[in-house]
C-alpha cells in the first residue's frame, strides 16, 4: 500500500529508480564467490572413511610418499640445463645507467622545472634536484633521443653517455654534450658533495678511467668525451720517465767489509818529518 502511494506521487523515472533499487536490494542476501574460486581446505589422515586417511593420497613408500621431488629433477638422467653447451656470456662488471629522454627534458625546461638559466650546463647532481632524474641513478645517466624532433633547450649538457641522434640534437641549439666517466663512489659524491664534507671533512675526487675500454670511449670525439677537453687528466704522465733507484739489500757482512774499506787508516811510507818550526 505504501509502495502504491509512492508510486502515484513520484514521476515515471523516480518510479523506475525505485524499483530498482528494490529489486537490487533482494539479491545482497544470496551473493556467494563463482563456483571454483574458493577451494576448502582438504583434510587429511582423518581415517579411512574420509578417502584420504592412512597413507593420506600419497600411496605406500617411494620418494613422493617420503618428501618432495624438485621440479628440475628428471630421474637421475642429465638435467636440461647441462645437455647444452654454453654460449655467450656476460660481463661482471658491466654499468647500468638510468635513461633520460630529451622529451623530459623539454617538458621540465617548459614548465619553468630546471633552475638554470640559457647556456648554463645542465649535471647529473642539477638533474636529481629539479627532479629529471628519480630513484637510483645506477652507474650514471644516459640521454635518450627520444623527442629529438622539438628539442630546443637552449642549455649544454653533462652525462655519463648519450645517444648520436640525442648529440646531434643538442648540437643542433648551438650548444655542447660532454659524456663524464663516474664512479659509484665519484658519482655520490658530486650528487650530494654535503653528505660527505660534513661526514669527514673532505670531498672525494673524481676518478680517471683507468680499463681501456673506457678511455677509448671518454676520448672519442664521436662521443663527446671529456679527455678531449683537457688531455692533461689522463695522458700528462706520457712520455715520462722516472729514474728509479734499485735497492739491493746486503748482508751484515758485505756492509762491514764496505765500512772497513771506506775507512782512512794512515800510510806510513809517505809520512815526513815535522820541525817544531814548521808547526
Amino acid at each position: 500500500m505504501i509502495f502504491g502511494t509512492l508510486a502515484s506521487r513520484l514521476p515515471r523515472a523516480g518510479l523506475l529508480n525505485l524499483w530498482g533499487a528494490r529489486y537490487s536490494s533482494s539479491f545482497l542476501g544470496s551473493l556467494a564467490p563463482i563456483e571454483g574460486a574458493v577451494v576448502s581446505y582438504k583434510r587429511l589422515g582423518r581415517g579411512q572413511a574420509s578417502g584420504k586417511g592412512k597413507t593420506s593420497g600419497r600411496g605406500q613408500k617411494g620418494q613422493k610418499a617420503r618428501g618432495k621431488v624438485p621440479k628440475w629433477f628428471e630421474g637421475g638422467q642429465t638435467p636440461f640445463y647441462k645437455r647444452f653447451p654454453i654460449i655467450g656470456f656476460k660481463r661482471p662488471h658491466r654499468k647500468e645507467y638510468n635513461q633520460l629522454n630529451l622529451e623530459r627534458i623539454q617538458e621540465f625546461w617548459d614548465n619553468n622545472r630546471i633552475n638554470l638559466q640559457p647556456g648554463e650546463l645542465l649535471t647529473i647532481q642539477k638533474m636529481r634536484e629539479c627532479g629529471l632524474v628519480t630513484g637510483s641513478t645506477r652507474d650514471g645517466i644516459k640521454i635518450l633521443g627520444n623527442g629529438k624532433e622539438t628539442y630546443t633547450v637552449p642549455i649544454h649538457i653533462e652525462a655519463s653517455r648519450a645517444s648520436i641522434g640525442a648529440i646531434k640534437s643538442i648540437e643542433k641549439t648551438g650548444h655542447e654534450f660532454t659524456a663524464k666517466y663516474f664512479t659509484k663512489l665519484g658519482l655520490k659524491a658530486h650528487i650530494n658533495p654535503d653528505r660527505y664534507i660534513l661526514k669527514k671533512g673532505y670531498l672525494p675526487l673524481q676518478a680517471r678511467p683507468t680499463h681501456r675500454r673506457d678511455i677509448e670511449f671518454y676520448s672519442n670525439p664521436h662521443k663527446r668525451g671529456y679527455l678531449l677537453k683537457d688531455p692533461s687528466l689522463l695522458l700528462a704522465h706520457r712520455g715520462q720517465t722516472k729514474a728509479v733507484k734499485k735497492v739491493v739489500r746486503k748482508s751484515y757482512l758485505s756492509s762491514e767489509l764496505e765500512a772497513a774499506s771506506d775507512a782512512k787508516i794512515p800510510d806510513f811510507a809517505q809520512s815526513t818529518v815535522l820541525k817544531l818550526s814548521e808547526l
